[in-house]
């Protein structure tokens, strides 16, 4: 069976995520280590533990945002091969992504912005959408070899 169109665009979307996860990691590696050899730089007392632990940050946060761009590399390459786990966990993701929008409605109503409420918006429609596309009978069965699942009881 040919692969859906919009699992195509779903794909592009997760290697997007990964490649922002790559900057983003990489940035806070490079950022964490400038600020920790400011800090350190000062003389302050207690100046080196301070950069010692902002560095470290640094880091650990850095691989975490690179792990998940992994992550994020590895489901888009299961979602062009038309992989059951890929659609499942794209499913986990968007269910994850409209409750973090749901719960970002409250710092938009306590911090009133239109970008913050136009960006809140645009999240919510994709994983909306995401989440609509992937468990429509004709997607799931592409995913199915093309035979789709017989309902349960």
């Amino acid at each position: 069976m040919n692969r859906p169109g919009g699992v195509t665009v779903i794909a592009i979307l997760e290697f997007l995520g990964g490649a922002f996860l790559v900057l983003a990691g990489l940035g806070v590696m490079l950022g964490g280590g400038m600020l920790a050899t400011m800090i350190g730089q000062s003389g302050a007392q207690g100046s080196g533990a301070g950069a010692g632990i902002l560095g470290a940050l640094g880091a650990a946060l850095g691989v975490v945002f690179l792990v998940f761009a992994a992550l994020y590399f590895l489901v888009g390459w299961g979602m062009l091969k038309l992989k059951g786990w890929a659609r499942i966990v794209t499913l986990i993701f968007a269910g994850l992504g409209v409750l973090g929008s749901l719960f970002g409605v409250m710092g938009v109503l306590a911090h009133f912005t239109i970008i913050g409420l136009f960006i809140l918006a645009i999240r919510l429609a994709i994983c909306g959408w995401i989440l609509w596309y992937l468990l429509q009978p004709n997607v799931s069965a592409a995913f199915n070899g093309g035979q789709a699942r017989p309902a349960s009881a």
